[in-house]
């Protein structure tokens, strides 16, 4: 018996045991994260609504300062002429918000260029070592 004594365990047993070990620690990791993942995709679901809300009254509150603007404008012309004169102004800015977010959108690169020259780099360092 030169991998097994009276008494103690082989080799091999020992190699299952610390497989089995070291898998239901990666489980309970995995469980971990998902648990935690979970609890993070509540909060950030939670924070989501309050800015949806913001975002609500922030379109109302400038409404409102809209229907303010074109009344006060009113008081110096008609009516019409006061919407029209604000309308083109709120079309004049959405325009050029509208132009700074297309030349922002120009500058967002969707693949992430140094993760992926990494993983290229872990490929070769891996052929090297097999090798």
């Amino acid at each position: 018996m030169a991998n097994q004594t009276v008494g103690e365990r082989s080799a091999g047993e020992i190699m299952q045991d610390v497989v089995r070990d070291v898998g239901e620690v990666v489980r309970g990791e995995v469980r971990l994260a998902k648990a935690e993942m979970a609890e993070t995709a509540r909060n950030a679901g939670k924070a989501g609504g309050f800015f949806g809300g913001a975002a609500v009254c922030g379109v109302m509150g400038l409404a409102s300062l809209v229907a303010a603007g074109i009344a006060a404008l009113a008081l110096l012309m008609p009516l019409w002429a006061a919407a029209l004169i604000m309308g083109v102004l709120l079309v004049c800015i959405g325009g050029v918000m509208y132009a700074g977010g297309r030349s922002k959108l120009k500058e967002v690169h969707a693949v992430p260029e140094k993760t992926v020259e990494t993983i290229k780099d872990d490929v070769q360092w891996a052929k090297h070592r097999t090798t």
